[in-house]
């Protein structure tokens, strides 16, 4: 993300090329790229990383969406929207264990 954030995706693509071949070049190299133009993915995440709490969201196709980490790793959680008699939304339940 240093010195990447505000470049054109053609030419990040070009020098994220340029790198992946200088690594391949020389086993001995041990760097990582990870490469990610900057997608809905990397908008939430610079938030996430941003926050005290570890918690971003954005707007998606006209529908705001939720991120935050969690201890349980890397998954799909199941989310339900608990309402009462009238139907009126009164909680939100994320389950990320239930062992």
């Amino acid at each position: 993300m240093h010195g990447w954030t505000d470049l054109d995706v053609d030419e990040a693509d070009e020098l994220a090329i340029d790198i992946e071949d200088w690594i391949a070049a020389d086993p001995d190299r041990r760097l990582g790229l990870d490469f990610r133009p900057h997608s809905h993915h990397w908008q939430v995440m610079a938030q996430v990383r941003a926050s005290e709490h570890e918690a971003g969201r954005i707007e998606v196709g006209g529908t705001w969406t939720l991120c935050f980490m969690t201890g349980w790793g890397d998954g799909l959680f199941p989310v339900y929207a608990d309402r009462d008699a009238a139907g009126d939304l009164v909680r939100v339940r994320i389950v990320l264990g239930d062992e």
